[in-house]
């Protein structure tokens, strides 16, 4: 019976070896910023079955798909295939488990040189370890037969390589000549010198690590072996950002400690103060001034389910250390539905109820805080501002006293399917006002500080609305502009470049049609994400939004604006030469992939919060 006993201690302790931590459970307290996939197969498995993953499978996009993928494992892949001798798809198949990326602190000291923060790989592959020792056997013997220079040595008993390599630094200036292939480019006697980085590798169990710090290395083997190192989620910070449910249920997250950067950052800035400065403005007082000094952590995850895909952006920023930026940003839970006024065609819409007036005087704080000659200078200026034209104005009374809590943005289709009509859609910016006339006339005084063209500002009367038009300056400053146009009507600042929709909101109260609101989809969808009360809330309607760039891209209209991209330093195609769009199908075969997304953003005392969802259409 005790043989038996010690049997099963045995076994216990064995499975439970196998068992890889989780990313926070493996990585140390001082990681900087990590990104995981707890699971590859699931997570690929989920991504399949969800919209976008079906779309991408779907057999009329074959064409488009397989030369996209072709495309990418020649000219991406390419190069990483030829420097190790070795074929990616020999080793894709043993993403099994988890995936993570990490950066660690690991003593790094900004001011210092010499220090850097280190980066690492995690990948799992759980019942393929013997596979994966097969395969690093190769690349070592690979790399032996190569001459690259290559470093054994043991790391907690186990094995690890280090390789050294050598980049070679960008000889040009790397700015774009009007000519790509114009070889009078003159080398930049400022380059930066070749650069050496050691990267070290080796197995534990199952799981490949990656490394260019073996200090760093040594406290993940450390973990995985059972050694006691304190892990990221012990850290309090970390412990803060992951109790929600869509953080612990989502197929992949990433974590930032902004504290910690921000502290880096602090001591760059510290080193600089004291020198002449304009306006008096000391590097480490922004930090403060600005409220970074009360972010605490930044984290996003994402999830699928049967109903959707699920999103969770998280900034923690306690309630009591909200200064500057966070304290301009703030806002309270109200109603953030859409209106009446707004069209049932709109294809996007946001909300925002945002206290204007206070956050005006949030920023005069903030710049205040930062530098009071600047705040002097601002208001000197806007005290005088508008009174060349009437000696009695005041922009303050009439501009900022005048400000509400409401800020909507709502956009139409475009007119034609043409890749200008795309970058013009229609759309229209709401400014909600105890008065929009005064807030209206506001702006038109403070119009100067507009950057104008051609013969300045225009006036008409529309449906008993007086409407102001301030020219804006075209391509080059040229006087080919658009006509910025604003008015007050239903207790908003009205502001667009569109005509149409600018009439048809100073029309709405009169009109009758049917309105975004009644949407039932799109409620639905908001129960998602909390409602629309939480003072934050957003509308996609996607497949309509896809529509007409998907088939401006099947014709192939401004390919060159858009696809103006080198796939690397070293290759001198284009990504418009393997993503060929005009193999893309009609979008009527693949539009039943698309529907709508919604989100909505909300602070709670321990931060903010922005949810997202995309429900799977019907």
């Amino acid at each position: 019976m005790k043989s038996l006993i010690l049997l099963f201690l045995a076994l216990g302790t064995l499975i439970a070896r196998a068992a890889v931590p989780t990313a926070a459970e493996l990585f140390p307290q001082d990681t900087l910023a990590l990104a995981t996939l707890p699971d590859y197969v699931s997570a690929r498995t989920q991504f399949q079955n969800g919209s976008f993953g079906r779309l991408w499978a779907d057999p009329s996009m074959k064409p488009f798909r397989d030369k996209v993928e072709a495309g990418f494992k020649q000219e991406v892949l390419g190069d990483l295939e030829k420097q190790l001798g070795i074929k990616t798809d020999d080793y894709l198949g043993l993403l099994q488990g988890q995936i993570s990326i990490g950066v660690v602190e690991n003593g790094w000291v900004v001011t210092d040189t010499g220090s850097e923060p280190a980066l690492i790989v995690v990948l799992d592959t759980k019942d393929k370890a013997a596979e994966l020792k097969t395969r690093l056997a190769e690349i070592r013997q690979k790399l032996a037969d190569a001459k690259k220079p290559l470093k054994v040595e043991k790391i907690r008993d186990f094995e690890f390589s280090t390789v050294t390599i050598e980049r070679k630094a960008d000889k040009t200036d790397g700015k774009a000549d009007k000519d790509d292939d114009d070889d009078t480019k003159k080398p930049d006697s400022a380059a930066k010198p070749d650069r050496t980085e050691h990267w070290t590798f080796g197995q534990v169990d199952s799981v490949l690590l990656l490394s260019d710090s073996t200090q760093v290395l040594e406290k993940l083997v450390a973990r995985l072996s059972g050694g006691a190192v304190p892990p990221l989620a012990e850290l309090a910070e970390f412990q803060a950002s992951s109790q929600s449910t869509h953080f612990k249920d989502s197929i992949g997250f990433a974590w930032v400690n902004a504290a910690a950067l921000v502290k880096q950052l602090k001591k760059v800035a510290a080193k600089s103060s004291g020198a002449a400065a304009p306006l008096g403005v000391e590097p480490a007082r922004m930090f403060t001034a600005s409220g970074l000094d009360g972010l605490k952590t930044l984290a996003f995850a994402a999830s699928f389910t049967p109903d959707g895909e699920r999103s969770e952006l998280m900034l923690t920023v306690p309630e009591g250390q909200r200064l500057g930026l966070f304290k301009m940003l703030e806002f309270s839970a109200r109603d953030s539905a859409p209106p009446s006024f707004v069209p049932a065609d709109a294809v996007a819409f946001r909300r925002w109820r945002l206290d204007g007036k206070k956050t005006w005087e949030n920023l005069e704080a903030m710049v205040q805080q930062i530098s009071p000659q600047a705040a002097g200078m601002l208001q000197l200026y806007l005290g005088t501002l508008g009174k060349d034209k009437d000696p009695n104005f005041d922009f303050n009374k009439s501009f900022v006293a005048n400000l509400g809590d409401d800020l909507i943005t709502f956009q139409k289709s475009p007119r034609e399917k043409t890749l200008a009509a795309l970058q013009d859609a229609p759309s229209l910016t709401l400014v909600g006002s105890p008065d929009a006339t005064q807030l209206a006339n506001g702006l038109k005084a403070a119009s100067s500080l507009l950057p104008t063209a051609g013969d300045g500002s225009k006036e008409r009367d529309f449906n008993g609305h007086r409407i102001f038009g301030v020219k804006m300056p075209g391509k080059e400053g040229g006087d080919d502009g658009k006509l910025l146009e604003f008015s007050s009507g239903n207790g908003y600042l009205a502001i667009s470049t569109d005509p149409g929709i600018l009439e048809q909101f100073l029309r709405s109260g009169d009109a009758e049609g049917k309105s975004l609101k009644d949407n039932a989809s799109m409620a639905a969808a908001a129960e998602k994400v909390g409602g629309m009360g939480t003072g934050l809330f957003g509308f996609q309607d996607a497949k309509e939004g896809t529509r007409i760039w998907w088939e401006v891209l099947r014709q192939g209209d401004g390919l060159d604006q858009l696809m103006g991209v080198s796939t690397g330093a070293n290759s001198d195609k284009k990504l418009g030469d393997w993503v060929d769009f005009k193999l893309l199908p009609p979008f009527e075969e693949v539009g039943k992939y698309l529907g709508l997304s919604v989100f909505s953003g909300k602070w709670e005392s321990a931060g903010f919060n922005l949810l997202g969802f995309w429900p799977t259409p019907k």
